[in-house]
């Protein structure tokens, strides 16, 4: 009878979703409970295949936009029966205002410099990215402003996990079914295009949150969650074979343990010296393949550095503001991109948007590092150290490709920054706060 209704749930799960959303999810918005909303939409975000078979559906198609804008109006409802300004102050405020300015000012400017008609045609590409882009920062405002206890932020991270293990259940068995690093290309997990070097980045990215609150938290519950979420992300990460995800594997731990547990340096540099014994064969011979038998880089890594030089020529002619938004995919490069989200600001946005980047960085390192100082309580202090990883891991596989502008890898960063800086509004109002 169990596995029969599990069984008519997965059947009908766009059909149930199309319908929770578009009714339920909207009437708690309407009905200023955005915070349960929240629950709903969040997890969804990186299920993009179940979003595009939603498509299908009379406005599937703008089936998200439309739930973000029911948010956005129960959030003004809310706030404005409260008698609470709309935005509560935090350190990203003044910040992702410009960044959301400046960034649709260089997507004029990339008009302009490729000849193409001005952005004001809802049809355009560019815009569409643009506006993508943009849903980011505004899971971040959504979040932060209606997320206000620390309940209400265990029920949203214990959601991410929902959606973290339906991502897990889908990317495990494509890799049973597709193993060895032939048919790597061909694992999507639940991004359906964006690749799977994406898929890898995002647990890479994300795994250390658990990991964070592995360290401090004492429930058992979220114990055994964290461990079973390290398990299997570090699995998966493994055999997807990608080697930026790798290297963010690392940076990330070893922030961990250099702010948390400074005695595991050297079980951790022993595993560097002997990592080709321990890991399993086939990570190791896709570590290799970095460089061939002669010595010179492999065939993909050649690509790379030749589309990194060009792009710095690129910089060179249009240092300070750069070519304009989302301007080098339409370049005829044969990657088709930088391949590198640090170049890709630099040439799109100049030296302005690249210390805009850098900006939200050391303010995301630095409210992680608050958080996690300033509480007394074990998961709040975990939600710090963990984000204090994430953020290291997310610029580590920026260096590999854009793993800053799409919503599927991008949404769980912005969730966790806004509930980080959520915990420490939180323990500023309330010093006194220890776990309930």
């Amino acid at each position: 009878m169990g596995l029969g209704i599990l069984g008519f749930i997965k059947g009908f799960a766009p059909e149930i979703i199309y319908a929770g959303g578009l009714f339920f999810m909207i009437s708690l918005a309407l009905r200023r409970r955005v915070d349960l909303a929240l629950l709903f939409l969040v997890p969804l975000l990186p299920l993009r295949n179940v979003i595009e078979k939603i498509q299908m559906f009379p406005v599937g198609k703008d089936f998200v936009d439309i739930i973000l804008i029911a948010l956005i109006v129960g959030w003004i409802i809310s706030k404005n029966r409260e008698g609470k300004p709309l935005f509560a102050p935090t350190p990203f405020n003044k910040v992702l205002f410009f960044m959301i300015f400046y960034t649709y000012i260089l997507l004029w400017l990339g008009s302009f410099y490729l000849h193409f008609p001005t952005p004001l045609n809802f049809a355009d590409e560019r815009l569409q990215t643009w506006k993508n882009y943009m849903v980011l920062p505004l899971l971040y405002f959504l979040v932060v402003n209606n997320i206000s206890t620390q309940k209400q932020i265990k029920r949203l991270v214990l959601a991410m996990v929902c959606g973290w293990i339906i991502m897990d259940y889908y990317t495990g068995n494509q890799i049973s079914w597709m193993p060895g690093l032939v048919s790597r290309e061909k694992i999507e997990g639940t991004f359906t295009w964006a690749g799977v070097n994406a898929v890898a980045a995002f647990y890479a990215q994300y795994v250390f949150i658990f990991l964070g609150l592995w360290f401090t938290v004492k429930d058992k519950f979220w114990r055994v969650i964290c461990m079973l979420i390290i398990l299997l992300g570090v699995y998966i990460v493994l055999f997807l074979y990608s080697r930026g995800a790798y290297v963010a594997l690392l940076t990330g731990t070893m922030a961990i343990v250099l702010i948390r547990k400074k005695i595991l340096i050297i079980p951790l540099f022993l595993l560097l010296l002997s990592w080709q014994s321990i890991l399993p064969p086939l990570v190791v011979e896709r570590i290799n393949q970095t460089s061939t038998s002669s010595g010179s880089l492999d065939d993909s890594s050649e690509k790379r550095l030749a589309v990194w030089k060009e792009s710095i020529k690129l910089f060179g002619k249009n240092p300070v503001t750069g070519v304009g938004f989302n301007v080098f995919p339409y370049l005829g490069y044969e990657l088709g991109d930088t391949h590198n989200m640090f170049l890709k600001i630099l040439v799109e946005q100049g030296i302005f948007g690249m210390f805009i980047f850098l900006f939200m960085f050391l303010l995301a390192l630095k409210s992680g590092w608050r958080l996690y100082k300033n509480t007394e309580d074990s998961f709040l202090k975990g939600l710090g150290l963990g984000f204090i990883a994430c953020v290291i891991a997310t610029m580590t596989t920026n260096v590999f490709g854009d793993r800053w502008t799409y919503v599927q890898l991008g949404a769980y960063y912005w969730v966790f920054l806004a509930l980080v800086v959520r915990g420490n509004i939180i323990i500023e109002e309330e010093p006194s706060v220890v776990d309930k």
